[in-house]
């Protein structure tokens, strides 16, 4: 009778250890993935501004999804809402640059294109998380993963406050 008790002692720590190690590699896998999407470095003004430029000009002549007329508030910004008739094309990367004027910190961004389409909520996004003025800009005028797809690749949002600039495009 011992050796039945003793048995089953082993089994449920043989499945405890395999739920922590499941656990340990999925969290593991959650920061190495976050590393490779998120990147973050202190730079000089002149170097943000310049990498924005070149970025900007990828999309000369083109019309954001979202434009910003005033100082970042959703009252200030004009939706360039695509036509329900428009076709819809594939997003493979929400890319994201933001640069904190009064930090200095450089933002780059990379969200699959998996990964937006698993987010929750409806499909309504928010501005990437980035703690600025204009996360509230998707939530606030009920953007979907459909109004991406539709306004096509290319410029999806662009804006710049006294704190911080932004630009994120889709490829």
């Amino acid at each position: 009778m011992a050796s039945t008790k003793r048995t089953w002692i082993w089994v449920v720590l043989g499945i405890l250890a395999t739920c922590v190690f499941v656990v340990l590699v999925f969290i593991v896998g959650a920061v190495v993935e976050f590393r490779r999407h998120v990147k973050n470095e202190y730079v000089e003004s002149t170097v943000a501004e310049q990498e924005f430029a070149q970025t900007r000009a990828r999309f000369a002549g083109q019309q954001p999804l979202i434009e910003f007329t005033g100082r970042g508030r959703s009252d200030d910004s004009l939706v360039h809402r695509p036509p329900e008739n428009a076709p819809r094309v594939k997003i493979n990367n929400l890319r994201v640059l933001v640069y904190d004027l009064q930090q200095g910190h450089l933002i780059h961004a990379d969200v699959p294109g998996w990964l937006l389409r698993m987010m929750p909520d409806s499909g309504r996004y928010g501005g990437g998380g980035f703690n600025t003025e204009f996360d509230d800009e998707f939530t606030h005028h009920r953007l979907t993963l459909e109004d991406l797809e539709r306004h096509g690749l290319g410029l999806v949002l662009e804006g710049r406050n006294d704190h911080t600039r932004i630009l994120m495009w889709t490829e």
